[in-house]
């Protein structure tokens, strides 16, 4: 019996005959409580169950509610950042459907629109307003609307002379294009920067002309038409003359403001066609196309000739300069931009070495006496390296004493086989080359060499004079070399005297001022060459540590027959004696002009007529047997 029922019966005091006459039906009873407990169980077992289900999927939920809400945080943030990116990214994106119409776009394409005033829903049938023309609106309006799962990309300028690119991109879908991403950067600055590059690839940073390459690109152009048309094209090659005189004197910045300033006059003087450029300092090109005649380029010439030696003003000062120029006409001097270019270059050279100041037209003896220049030039350095060149010596008399006081060295060269090669022939080129540095250094090492033996033989000290050009002077190393060959000897620094002409002090008096006492204080002394026959400054006889003073053998050719050279020769040697310079009179042909110079009372002379330069033994021979004559 169920124990349920049991206290049932037992609180109801059924007796036990009860429970026997009624068993059957408290036996039913009793297994309908055991079923219904059975059910019970089995219901509280499942809702304990569900419970914990119910449990359970609870706590699931609230992890997938905080899952959620974590990613919606992330994604706001993502979508921020995404935003931030989008307006930041420095171009102006927007998405289009495939009918144009803006789905969406950042601040920069906004502004854009706004500026224009562009109908966001109608972007295709406007944009092309803002296309300046002749940037094929058509054409990219095409490539917007295309249907293409490729990029395209362009460029254009807009109305307000700004420059864009753009790029149009496909938005695809399942494979399917269902936009297109257009992102358009304004490229302005960098279209600036660029025309600023290309046009100092091209440009003389000054003045602005055209460099070398631009000029050679225009006349390649300008030979493609005369070919074509039968007609005649001329290069002017244009080398200013004296213009480091300017430098020196007024500085690079004045020079460079003389520069501007013919540069302007020269265009006034040339055609809208033709073509003006430096390609060097102070070199210049001009490109003169469809010359109709050569007397044209000579009236051309003459006139550029004419206003370039009119005064400039430069620092509130006068200043002068003239020009030579060397003319290539096409097609009878080349047919080339290079031969045209080198020949026009040659003939300006014709006209420098011919006076300056002119033009001149090439010629074909130009090219000859130019590779006679380069034969020379590369048998020189061959000569200099084999020992080929020699010292010679033309005595200086002292006029007072008859004696010989010492000599001026001369350099000469005689070849291999014997043949002699005159100085006024090479002396040039190596002074163009640079070779005049090592034929300098020569000079001066033979020439203290001779001085140290004589010294050894117990000669009476003698003095030698040895010749420096500009190019000489001006170098530092060459001058440390001269210092150190003195202090590595045993004579005095007062037996070597530096002949200069009057050309270097067209240079920087200051700085050849500082070079001169720097030698002096080892006791070199210097003499002027050619006196009256160049510059003729007399500033610099009193400024400048000048000990001699060399008259110029024109001034004393005519002085016995002619009373004015006379007059000046005997000036000059006045002046000479009064700023306490020794004068030496150079170029003595006759006894007549040699008396002459005496009785003026000149220190020295020197010239054919008492000896002609000889060989350095030849000279040591001299001096011995006049040695022992004493």
């Amino acid at each position: 019996m169920h124990k349920l029922l049991a206290r049932q019966l037992k609180r109801s005091k059924v007796n036990e005959s009860f429970v026997q006459e009624y068993a059957d039906i408290i036996s039913r009873v009793s297994d309908a409580y055991e079923l219904n407990e059975r059910e019970i169980n089995i219901l509280e077992r499942s809702l304990f169950i569900t419970s914990n289900e119910l449990n359970e999927r609870n706590d699931l939920l609230k992890n997938q509610l905080n899952e959620l809400s974590d990613t919606q945080q992330q994604l706001e943030h993502s979508i921020s950042v995404l935003n931030a990116t989008f307006d930041a990214i420095g171009e102006q994106v927007t998405v289009l459907d495939l009918k144009g119409n803006v789905v969406s776009a950042n601040i920069m394409a906004r502004e854009f629109f706004e500026r224009f005033n562009l109908n966001a829903y109608n972007y295709f049938s406007q944009i092309d307003t803002i296309i300046k023309k002749g940037n094929k609106s058509a054409d990219i309006i095409a490539q917007l609307k295309a249907d293409s799962k490729q990029a395209l990309s362009g460029e254009f300028e807009s109305i307000d002379d700004k420059h864009y690119s753009y790029r149009s991109l496909p938005q695809l879908k399942n494979g399917q294009l269902i936009g297109r991403v257009f992102c358009i950067r304004d490229i302005s600055v960098e279209k600036e920067h660029e025309e600023i590059i290309h046009f100092q690839a091209y440009h003389d940073a000054l003045t602005g002309l055209a460099n070398r390459q631009l000029f050679m690109d225009r006349l390649e152009h300008s030979l493609t038409l005369a070919r074509r048309d039968d007609s005649m094209t001329a290069v002017l090659f244009l080398d200013l003359d004296n213009f480091k005189r300017v430098n020196d004197t007024e500085g690079h910045k004045g020079g460079d403001e003389l520069l501007i300033k013919m540069v302007e006059r020269i265009n006034h003087r040339l055609r809208e066609q033709d073509t003006l450029a430096r390609i060097g300092g102070d070199e210049f090109v001009i490109l003169v196309e469809l010359v109709k005649s050569k007397n044209n380029i000579e009236n051309l010439c003459e006139a550029l000739l004419e206003t370039i030696s009119k005064e400039f003003i430069i620092n509130g000062r006068p200043q002068y300069v003239s020009s030579s120029i060397g003319i290539a006409l096409y097609p009878q001097d080349g047919i080339t931009p290079d031969s045209l270019l080198s020949n026009a270059d040659m003939a300006m050279y014709d006209a420098k070495n011919n006076g300056k100041n002119a033009y001149r037209f090439y010629h074909r003896k130009l090219e000859a006496h130019a590779r006679e220049q380069m034969d020379i030039e590369r048998e020189l350095r061959k000569a200099i390296n084999n020992q080929e060149l020699e010292i010679y010596l033309q005595p200086k008399i002292g006029l007072d004493c008859n004696q010989i006081l010492g000599a001026e060295v001369l350099m000469r060269w005689f070849t291999a086989s014997g043949e002699s090669i005159p100085p006024d022939l090479f002396i040039p080129i190596a002074e163009s080359t640079g070779l005049i540095k090592k034929i300098g250094e020569f000079a001066i090492s033979s020439a203290i060499s001779l001085l140290e033996q004589w010294q050894q033989e117990g000669i009476p000290p003698l003095k030698l004079a040895v010749n420096l050009s500009i190019i000489e002077f001006q170098d530092e190393h060459f001058i440390d070399y001269i210092i150190e060959s003195i202090s590595n000897s045993s004579i005095s620094g007062d037996q070597l005297i530096i002949e200069l002409t009057e050309s270097i002090f067209m240079e920087n008096k200051e700085k050849m001022s500082k070079t001169m006492h720097k030698l002096k204080h080892y006791g070199v002394a210097f003499a002027l060459d050619d006196f009256g026959k160049g510059y003729s400054s007399f500033s610099y006889l009193q400024l400048l540590p000048i000990d001699y003073l060399k008259i110029d053998k024109s001034f004393l050719q005519n002085v016995i027959t002619d009373e004015q050279s006379a007059a000046i020769a005997k000036c000059i040697i006045d002046i000479g004696h009064n700023l306490d310079l020794a004068i030496i009179a150079e170029g003595i042909e006759d006894q007549e002009t040699l008396d002459y110079v005496s009785k003026t009372h000149c220190e020295m002379a020197q010239g054919f007529f008492m000896y002609r330069p000889m060989p350095s033994d030849s000279f040591t021979k001299l001096i011995r047997k006049n040695s022992h004559a004493k």
